[in-house]
């Protein structure tokens, strides 16, 4: 479980988030939502200690943010809104490969794990490819394979269908679906694009740097969505 209790963020001389409080369970598929400067990107770079809460705490699975963001991020992942944002190595495989080796995996176990996870994603046969050839839905298939290769249990994805085209955003949300159902993994993904919350189970909505909506998608209604500035 990802517990954020009383969570404040300041910027510089702006408070950007205000008194936040969310559960996401082992598991769970959430949407957090809201218009452009809401806060959900803020708040959603918490969950894996990207940023750290100027006041209150957040807690993965019984781990402090503030006390070791090495072991949150390893249990949780981020997929960048762009890409290119985490890819490290021009070489696909290699890229795949990074964080394992920084875990100092043998050779040959890494090999055979990057290989499943390019496999899973169906982008093996890209392995050897260079990166900057790559078409943006194979670049964020190749950052996800990074994230996978280290076996998360939530993975958070910020705004995963901005850069694609329609037949890649489905793709993604497929795959994304995928992860939940059948690799159960936690998934939290941040979009103000409604379409983007189909698959999701719970919705979190943020509105000037609060959450103004937490509970199932089905009580999502238009007066909320209004609220957050948001078309229904």
């Amino acid at each position: 479980m990802i517990q954020i209790k009383n969570i404040y963020f300041k910027y510089e001389d702006e408070l950007i988030l205000k008194n936040v409080n969310l559960k996401i369970n082992d598991g769970s598929y959430i949407s957090i939502i809201g218009a452009n400067g809401s806060g959900k990107t803020t708040l959603a770079k918490h969950l894996n200690a990207l940023l750290l809460p100027t006041k209150g705490s957040v807690i993965v699975d019984d781990i402090d943010t503030k006390k070791d963001q090495f072991n949150v991020r390893k249990k949780v992942g981020f997929v960048f809104q762009n890409p290119e944002d985490q890819l490290v190595y021009s070489i696909i495989e290699e890229d795949v490969a990074f964080g394992l080796e920084n875990l100092g995996m043998k050779t040959e176990e890494m090999k055979t794990k990057v290989n499943g996870i390019l496999k899973e994603l169906n982008i093996e046969y890209l392995a050897k490819n260079n990166i900057n050839m790559l078409s943006a839905g194979q670049k964020q298939l190749t950052a996800l394979a990074g994230i996978l290769v280290m076996n998360p249990k939530y993975i958070v994805f910020d705004e995963p269908t901005t850069l694609l085209d329609s037949k890649n955003k489905a793709n993604i949300m497929k795959i994304i679906k995928k992860l939940n159902k059948k690799s159960k993994i936690g998934i939290i993904l941040v979009t103000n694009l409604l379409n983007d919350i189909k698959y999701a189970e719970n919705v979190v909505v943020m509105g000037n740097g609060k959450i103004i909506f937490d509970d199932k998608k089905s009580k999502l209604n238009d007066k909320i969505l209004k609220k957050a500035g948001l078309d229904a």
